[in-house]
């Protein structure tokens, strides 16, 4: 996870090897970044922060 100040962006990346990988592995690794997402979206969310979700 990174965070630039400058920007007010937050990135959260996986690093997953596409070597050694199936279908069925790399979606199971989404979904846990996915729910990592949710939940520090809660966390901030609680602490009074709330993040833009409008991409257009």
């Amino acid at each position: 996870m990174c965070y630039d100040n400058n920007s007010q962006s937050l990135l959260l990346a996986l690093n997953f090897s596409l070597n050694e990988s199936s279908v069925e592995k790399l979606e199971c690794e989404i979904e846990v970044v996915i729910r990592s997402m949710e939940n520090l979206y809660h966390i901030l969310q609680d602490k009074g922060i709330t993040l833009d979700t409008d991409y257009t």
